[in-house]
């Protein structure tokens, strides 16, 4: 029955960190004034074509496609990293928190990057300095959400608490 507490404190700590990070985020880009800039920049695009969409009629589906694109961002930035590290660290039981919050930030500082590469994009390795400001948000929503997961539940992931 240990297993199942033990699965049960997992999926409870994953489950606050990715909430950690969804809120974390969206305060540090509107903190940031680069981030704030591309931010209001590309909702002011979303409202415009948007606004474009719903005088058509939604005749060629831009509200859904833009609820994916967010949907997706959103998954792929804050869900999948603490998810992955999470899996990893509790396979190899490991307890150190440089290794949730670090492994974690990594992972979803360089999620644009995975995304294009996997659809072989051609600007795959490219960034410009508004990304890499956006990379550092994402780094610190990373290593506050693994940060999160073990205080939560790396710290006892092998039976003995760590301090």
């Amino acid at each position: 029955m240990g297993w199942l507490r033990r699965a049960i404190g997992m999926i409870f700590a994953t489950a606050v960190a990715i909430g950690a990070g969804l809120v974390f985020v969206p305060f540090a880009v509107l903190a940031d004034p680069v981030t704030r800039a591309a931010a209001f920049a590309f909702t002011q695009y979303a409202v415009l074509a948007l606004d474009e969409d719903f005088a058509a009629g939604l005749a060629d589906g831009g509200f859904p496609l833009l609820a994916r694109f967010v949907w997706m961002a959103v998954v792929t930035v804050c869900a999948v990293p603490v998810i992955a590290v999470g899996l990893i660290g509790e396979i190899a039981r490991v307890r150190a928190l440089s290794w949730y919050a670090s492994a974690t930030g990594l992972a979803a500082a360089s999620s644009p990057w995975f995304i294009r590469a996997s659809l072989h994009l051609p600007r795959a390795a490219d960034y410009n300095f508004a990304e890499l400001r956006f990379a550092l948000v994402f780094f610190l929503g990373g290593l506050i959400s693994g940060s999160i997961y073990w205080l939560l539940a790396g710290r006892d992931a092998d039976g003995r608490v760590s301090i």
